[in-house]
């Protein structure tokens, strides 16, 4: 059996026109945050670039920019149910040329980020929260607060060494190396005491909204999932229920898009050799044709489209492909 090397995906300003570059940039960064928007002269001199690596349960990426401001909103958290934890790596230089670890920050993506800056190099690891097991909670309480002891910067320097050897892994490697990550960030930044810098906030609504995930995500493929199903599993009235869900347009738009995001999962695996019309049906939607435009509204391009990308990727022989496809790393993203 061929051992094929990991994949990398490529993003660049450079390959687009001046003035696209920030733009598309933002685009790319949007399946997780939203950037502030520049002046016009600003964004036709903006330049960035990240690389990402694809090793199964965890994406790392490295990215070298120019300083930006950066948001998360409670919006965005209800909208996208992307429920994962980001630990980031600043660095005092580029990571390709040997660039340091100077602070770890850990990003919670099913928390409130308000306005923070990104710094010009760092490397970053994307992975789900059910991973972390019973740490999941502690790291979530260092969300946004920089570490700088001994831990975190070992951990941080272990991270750009994966980004920097990762796309020379072959077979198993990389979803084993993945699989011990997640000890690893948990020894290195939860201290075995338990004390933790930063308490727990109590925010009932932010239960109820890791409750309520949890039950649309176990039902999807039920027809009735509901606004008032769902009021009734969580044990709150209707309007408790509007209030959580109303930053994100209602409840009904969140289920919907929740299954669009499942069955991008679904058309991703290829090995399955589920049609595209089956999943529809599979995920409630009433025809291909209604499939087809709701998939296209929300992701861009329609699920033919997006199949077609995924067996693209596949298809690649090399280490690196090179892209300004925004859309494989959301793919991954979903897939975690």
């Amino acid at each position: 059996m061929t051992q094929r090397p990991a994949v990398v995906q490529t993003f660049s300003t450079d390959m687009l026109p001046p003035a696209d570059g920030f733009e598309a940039f933002s685009l790319r960064i949007g399946s997780m945050f939203d950037m502030a928007a520049p002046d016009r002269e600003e964004a036709a001199r903006f330049s960035a670039s990240i690389e990402s690596l694809n090793m199964g349960t965890m994406l790392v990426s490295a990215m070298e920019t120019q300083e930006f401001v950066y948001e998360r909103s409670r919006r965005r958290i209800i909208r996208d149910f992307i429920d994962h934890l980001m630990i980031r790596v600043d660095l005092d230089g580029s990571p390709a040329r040997g660039g340091r670890a100077h602070s770890v920050v850990i990003i919670d993506l099913g928390q409130v980020s308000e306005r923070n800056l990104t710094p010009e190099h760092n490397v970053s690891v994307v992975l789900p929260r059910r991973i972390f097991g019973p740490h999941a909670d502690a790291l979530a309480r260092l969300h946004q607060t920089p570490q700088f002891h001994g831990g975190a910067l070992f951990l941080g320097d272990h991270l750009v060494s994966v980004m920097r050897h990762g796309r020379h892994l072959h077979g198993m490697m990389p979803e084993g190396i993945a699989a011990l990550t997640p000890t690893l960030i948990a020894t290195c930044l939860v201290p075995l005491d338990g004390n933790l810098a930063a308490e727990a906030r109590g925010d009932v609504e932010l239960a109820l909204l890791s409750r309520a995930r949890q039950i649309i995500d176990d039902r999807l493929a039920s027809p009735r999932l509901t606004p008032d199903t769902l009021a009734r599993e969580l044990g709150v009235s209707r309007s408790t229920l509007y209030r959580i869900f109303g930053p994100a347009g209602g409840v009904a738009k969140v289920i919907r898009e929740a299954r669009m995001k499942a069955a991008a999962r679904a058309i991703a695996d290829l090995d399955s050799g589920v049609r595209i019309g089956d999943i529809a049906h599979e995920f409630c939607f009433s025809s291909d044709a209604q499939f087809t435009r709701s998939f296209k509204a929300h992701h861009g391009y329609t699920p033919s489209e997006y199949r077609a990308a995924v067996l693209a990727e596949r298809s690649w022989s090399g280490t690196v492909k090179p892209t300004v496809d925004g859309r494989l790393f959301p793919g991954w993203l979903a897939n975690l």
